[in-house]
């Protein structure tokens, strides 16, 4: 069989090795400059900030095995362990996730644009080209995906599901700027501020590297307001941490799909009548006890959509 997938994050990873490993061929499409999607590390002058997924834990079986492999590698590390590990990619998070696509078929700056049913097979029209698949995958945030299959029949509540934007502002100074014991602190901070990373006590770079995030209702708040504006804000923010450590550079990143504030109590969802499954953090096991988006549930996601697609 012959499988595409749009959207190269987590989900599109773990689904395209599993199929992969099964004996078919996999493609997947994806609009970005790397795979990853949320996890996603920034290069600024000498050294790296993580700035979307800040760590991972484990509940299940099946990721903790892999885990375990993945330690084993020197892929990842614990960071802390508050009361249970908190995960980290020894080089940055997307480091984990291009060694996780090692090998895999990925066609980057691709666009998806439009998606229909030829002759039972699946026909992606992007802006570079145009690809035939026997089943296709869509990773990509709800919003995004359900735009793609605007001429296909999908259940109301999946339509309904609605995502918080999250802002994160990447700092460097030109001091030490200690945060906490362990280089995050994420209570008692000022209003707005959700959490505050030192990527360098974090382990990831050797310059000082601050990742700020701000919540779901400041960012959705300040979603329409200039950068430079946003920045200061947030760099005032920040001071209540920090002090008056002196800031060399800063750059806002806009995550507009960030958190899912609704999730689909099922793994995948297979539209009905075509081959066309989705996936993604947004689909929970039913039964996850933790009941919300997040690393491990874009890697079962994965796993089960390929089983089905598989069969």
């Amino acid at each position: 069989m012959n499988i595409g997938i749009i959207g190269a994050g987590l989900s599109g990873i773990i689904a395209a090795r599993e199929v992969v490993r099964h004996g078919h061929t996999v493609e997947l499409i994806e609009k970005s400059q790397s795979v990853g999607g949320r996890l996603a590390t920034r290069r600024i002058g000498d050294g790296k900030a993580d700035h979307g997924a800040v760590y991972f834990t484990v509940r299940g079986e099946a990721l903790n095995r892999e885990v375990n492999d993945w330690v084993e590698r020197g892929w990842v590390r614990i960071w802390y362990a508050d009361p249970y590990p908190r995960y980290i990619a020894v080089d940055g998070m997307n480091a984990l996730a291009k060694r996780l696509g090692d090998g895999l078929t990925v066609h980057l700056h691709e666009r998806a644009e439009a998606v229909a049913v030829e002759n039972g097979k699946v026909v992606i029209k992007t802006d570079v080209t145009t690809r035939q698949y026997d089943r296709l995958l869509i990773t990509s945030p709800l919003p995004q995906t359900l735009e793609l299959l605007a001429d296909f029949s999908v259940e109301a509540a999946l339509r309904e599901l609605t995502y918080a934007p999250t802002f994160v502002g990447l700092f460097e100074f030109t001091s030490e700027a200690a945060i906490g014991s362990d280089g995050i602190v994420d209570t008692e901070l000022a209003p707005g501020l959700l959490k505050v990373i030192n990527n360098r006590q974090k382990g990831i770079t050797a310059t000082e590297l601050v990742s700020v995030y701000m919540d779901e209702a400041w960012s959705e708040a300040w979603y329409g307001r200039p950068d430079e504006e946003t920045l200061q804000e947030i760099e005032r923010l920040l001071a209540t941490v920090t002090g008056t450590a002196s800031i060399q550079s800063k750059q806002l990143k806009r995550w507009r799909y960030a958190q899912a504030t609704d999730v689909w109590n099922e793994p995948f969802y297979h539209l009905d009548g075509h081959p066309i499954y989705l996936a993604g953090d947004v689909f929970l096991e039913r039964g996850d006890a933790s009941g919300r988006t997040r690393f491990e549930s874009a890697y079962v996601s994965g796993l089960h959509v390929a089983e089905a697609m598989r069969s």
